[in-house]
């Protein structure tokens, strides 16, 4: 995970949503993004002309992309679209968009062709009360250390820590140690006997912020207890789980 270019000085994570895709293989898809009209950190500090909005996967390596037609400064609207990403199927991807560069004088997007793209999304949220800690700084236990209690028609959010579990440059590129990230990731929801059941969680809602996967739990059935699994593979191949407990309780007057 390399910084695309020091004079850009923001970048977002873009979950790109291949859940329901191809058979678990790498294949090369297309992406589009729409970019959120209210998110002020952006439209605050991109030029007029958009040059300097860039997309780039996980390397830092620029891919390619335009701007949809109806692009608008003055109105706030740009839809990205970007051909043929690498993007592991029955996952959830990341991608970067880098902006707010005021030199960059050149147009970095290109007349592409897209077809059939997966929809690509920027969480502009940031982690409420439900938080799960990192795995690797906790003692051995049969059961996750963190839980919470939903009912059984509640759809809860749960963010999962991430920060600190990736490899790290021992000299920074670009003003920046950061070396390894997230590649993509699964949500999973295990009962007692390890076996995973999607209908109780959504894996289409998983978001990526700065530090965190968010990740949505739902369904069960009330009196049992299940652990919510967020599945990591990172840009080096390693993969990490980070478990927390769901509690499913109707509470009901006796």
């Amino acid at each position: 995970m390399t910084w695309f270019d020091d004079d850009f000085k923001q970048r977002k994570p873009i979950a790109v949503d291949a859940s329901a895709t191809g058979a678990g293989a790498t294949e090369n898809k297309d992406v589009e993004i729409v970019i959120p009209n209210d998110w002020d950190l952006f439209w605050e500090n991109i030029r007029s002309d958009m040059f300097d909005v860039v997309m780039c996967n996980n390397a830092g390596d620029v891919l390619t992309f335009k701007r949809k037609t109806g692009a608008d400064y003055s109105t706030r609207s740009l839809t990205l679209q970007v051909d043929q990403v690498s993007t592991k199927t029955l996952a959830v991807n990341r991608l970067f968009v880098y902006f707010q560069n005021p030199t960059q004088t050149s147009d970095l997007s290109q007349d592409v062709s897209i077809t059939s793209p997966l929809a690509g999304y920027i969480d502009l949220s940031r982690p409420s009360a439900l938080i799960v800690s990192q795995p690797l700084q906790r003692p051995p236990s049969s059961e996750p250390q963190t839980a919470f209690v939903k009912a059984s028609t509640d759809e809860i959010d749960i963010y999962f820590a991430v920060n600190g579990i990736f490899n790290v440059r021992a000299n920074p590129y670009n003003n920046r140690l950061g070396l390894e990230g997230i590649k993509y990731v699964n949500v999973l929801s295990l009962d007692a006997s390890g076996s995973n059941d999607a209908a109780r969680y959504d894996e289409t809602k998983t978001r990526f912020i700065d530090g965190f996967v968010r990740a949505r739990s739902k369904g069960g059935t009330s009196g049992t207890d299940y652990a919510l699994v967020c599945r990591i593979v990172s840009t080096n191949l390693q993969q990490i789980d980070i478990r927390c407990l769901i509690q499913v309780r109707d509470q009901l007057p006796s």
